[in-house]
């Protein structure tokens, strides 16, 4: 996994690959759509494996955790075929990762723990990693314990004991960008965020914004300053709406957040 402390260089422009918009109702709650979403999938979670609408998502995650119970075999499902997703679709493959979080059924972490040995699991964690980052959060904050019997010489392990061992260390003062952060532009983006909210800072971190390195700036931003657990769901929302940046370093500057936004929760904050 990437160090905490990082120098900057100048952004590759990866995007996402287009996905159709979903429309859908479950539950008893419908999810309002975008004029432009296509009604092809059968419920909310099909919306947040696949919609690119924000507010599509934000409306069917709300579905998601209103019922969770509804949810957990579909779930489950998604993470035992994640091997198979990663290789078939990637984006889909992760969100529910994502989503396994947010639900937090004690089946889910046993079923992403023995992927973590995987070799198409191990290329994709060669950076940030969200297999790490759900058991990560498992493990924190949902009792869970790793089991003994995980290889220490595994890449994925090494690096889930390492996450678990960073989160117990978290503490929820503010901190400043420099802190996780170096390099040319770090000055001119100090100007660009100082003084705005920590809701401004989640949109300008968002798929709304078009310049990568500027959300890429706005995730480092969260990293330090997430200090309560209000905005947690659009946190995960960030992960979901991830971009390629070909080091991993923005969806590990919004893990960090995350964890931080957790712990807040834990505090009542």
């Amino acid at each position: 996994m990437a160090s905490p402390t990082r120098y900057i260089a100048l952004l590759g422009a990866i995007s996402l690959l287009p996905v159709p918009q979903l429309a859908i109702e479950a539950a008893g709650h419908t999810v309002v759509l975008s004029p432009q979403s296509v009604s092809t999938q059968s419920d909310a979670y099909d919306v947040l494996l696949h919609s690119r609408s924000l507010a599509d998502q934000r409306a069917a995650i709300n579905i998601v955790l209103r019922d969770s119970r509804q949810y957990v075999p579909r779930i489950q499902e998604s993470l035992r075929n994640y091997p198979r997703l990663l290789r078939t679709d990637p984006i889909a493959a992760r969100r529910a990762v994502y989503i396994s979080t947010l639900v937090r059924d004690p089946s889910f972490a046993p079923i992403l723990a023995k992927d973590l040995n995987l070799p198409i699991v191990l290329d994709d964690c060669v950076y940030a990693c969200p297999v790490v980052f759900a058991l990560t959060i498992q493990a924190c904050f949902a009792g869970w314990d790793p089991p003994q019997n995980l290889d220490p010489q595994l890449s994925t392990v090494h690096d889930l004991r390492a996450e678990i061992q960073m989160v117990s260390r978290i503490h929820l003062k503010k901190g400043s960008i420099t802190d996780v952060a170096q390099g040319p532009g770090i000055e001119e983006h100090r100007k660009e965020f100082d003084g705005k909210s920590e809701e401004e800072i989640i949109q300008i971190a968002g798929q709304k914004t078009s310049s990568e390195e500027t959300r890429m700036y706005a995730a480092f931003w969260l990293e330090t300053l997430v200090t309560g657990s209000k905005n947690r769901i659009d946190l995960y929302l960030l992960a979901l709406n991830d971009f390629e940046d070909g080091s991993g370093e923005y969806k590990g500057a919004v893990y960090q957040s995350i964890y931080r936004a957790e712990l807040a929760k834990t505090k009542g904050q």
